[in-house]
């Protein structure tokens, strides 16, 4: 059975994925956040790894104000 630490890290990772399609396996692939590039008012810009092929690529997420 995972500790509670375990189990959190575990889901903060799988929190710090996106699937997205990866240019070099031509499919959808889980990416990672390796970085924040930059903050901006409504949106993120994270630098992301293929977990498959490890090519990364810039990727902006957006923020919906509430």
């Amino acid at each position: 059975m995972m500790k509670d630490d375990e189990l959190q890290f575990m889901q903060e990772q799988l929190e710090a994925t996106e699937l997205l399609f990866c240019a070099t396996c031509q499919q959808e692939t889980l990416h990672a956040h390796v970085e924040v590039l930059e903050r901006y008012a409504l949106a993120t810009e994270f630098l992301m790894e293929c977990t498959a092929c490890d090519t990364r690529r810039m990727w902006m997420s957006l923020e919906m104000p509430d």
